[in-house]
């Protein structure tokens, strides 16, 4: 879908990709929530990946979007399967949001954009899970998923389970008992073929929480409640993702446990900025993408000062931008050479063409836990 704003699907995967702690746990305070997530005890590497974005619809209403997805192991490069599966939702998302669509729509269109980007970029040769949750304050909260990665709805005393493994054993309702055959994957994504998933509206959610969850975390739910356990007795959400991913490691760690709980009393989330961005949280650290829309709402850099006389520019409505401003190429301008000093040798470096557009997307890094 075509969109004023320059694309961030790579950046975005990149950052997902970068070298990590073997475990790592964050809280996201504008939004009520946790991410968490551990090697475990067996695997060399941690493939799952989990994030989520809070951003503005084309009204200026605030979104959230949590994704987790858990690259397939024994295919192609399980852990760029899972980043490229978050990133092109948290792309698809933005773009639908921007236009004048229904959340549910967003929802959709997210997991067939994952499954046609990892499908293009692997062939049928990696794959991943997925699990979407995307909340709205207008509009309310949607989910999606296809493979066998959980959303459960933790609701004072109950822990349910809300979707359904694609794996015959989740369609006929006897996951714990199953055997290695019956769980295998009907369907994921990046697979060949078209996806059957759908999206659904969740109701009645005041003072709920929603738990997404690999299976390297929900393996613990097979054969008791201690799963329910944890989540009823830990006093918050940090905690209670804390302990999950701990529990799963203490219990064996078969797999990498993976583990987002966000709260589903949206009214109580803090607003993004006014100006056009993006934010992304991990269990590692964050991220904050500045969209500018049109080139003369580029921003200008107060610290650079030109030779040449030029008529003011306009800037970008971005007051608190944490991320350094980027100047446009006519900012910047060679030293004027002062009279009766000696220019010295050597090559001169070449401009770029006047007029040069400075990139439209800016990143503020963080890392702090």
């Amino acid at each position: 879908m075509d969109n004023e704003f320059a694309p961030f699907l790579p950046q975005v995967k990149d950052w997902l990709l970068r070298r990590v702690p073997a475990s790592g746990i964050r809280r996201v305070v504008p939004v009520l929530a946790a991410l968490s997530s551990d090697i475990g005890a067996v695997r060399k590497e941690n493939q799952d990946r989990v994030a989520l974005a809070r951003g503005r619809d084309a009204r200026g209403n605030t979104y959230v979007v949590a994704a987790l997805a858990d690259g397939i192991g024994g295919m192609k490069d399980g852990a760029g399967c899972a980043a490229l599966t978050v990133s092109a939702v948290f792309d698809a998302v933005h773009r639908r949001a921007s236009g004048a669509t229904v959340p549910s729509e967003w929802a959709a269109d997210a997991v067939k954009s994952a499954h046609q980007a990892v499908h293009m970029s692997y062939c049928g040769s990696g794959g991943a899970t997925l699990v979407l949750l995307l909340l709205t304050a207008k509009e309310g909260i949607y989910w999606a998923s296809v493979g066998d990665s959980r959303l459960y709805v933790s609701s004072g005393e109950t822990l349910l389970q809300v979707s359904t493994d694609d794996t015959i054993a989740g369609q006929l309702g006897r996951a714990a008992e199953a055997d290695i055959d019956q769980k295998k994957l009907l369907q994921f994504i990046g697979m060949g073929g078209p996806l059957e998933f759908e999206v659904s509206k969740l109701s009645g959610t005041a003072g709920n929480t929603a738990l997404l969850t690999s299976d390297g975390v929900h393996f613990l739910a097979s054969d008791s409640d201690l799963m329910s356990q944890v989540v009823r007795h830990a006093p918050d959400i940090g905690i209670t993702a804390r302990r999950l991913t701990e529990l799963a490691r203490w219990a064996g760690g078969p797999d990498n446990a993976t583990v987002a709980i966000v709260s589903l009393d949206v009214g109580l989330y803090e607003s993004p900025p006014s100006y056009a961005c993006l934010d992304i949280w991990d269990p590692y650290g964050e991220i904050r993408i500045a969209l500018i829309a049109r080139e003369d709402q580029l921003p200008v850099r107060s610290d650079v000062t030109s030779t040449k006389s030029q008529p003011a520019k306009s800037k970008a409505p971005i007051k608190d931008l944490t991320a350094a401003e980027t100047p446009t190429v006519d900012d910047v301008s060679a030293p004027t050479k002062i009279k009766g000093e000696k220019r010295k040798k050597g090559k001169r470096k070449p401009r770029a063409p006047r007029g040069t557009r400075a990139p439209e997307v800016q990143f503020d890094f963080s890392d702090k836990s």
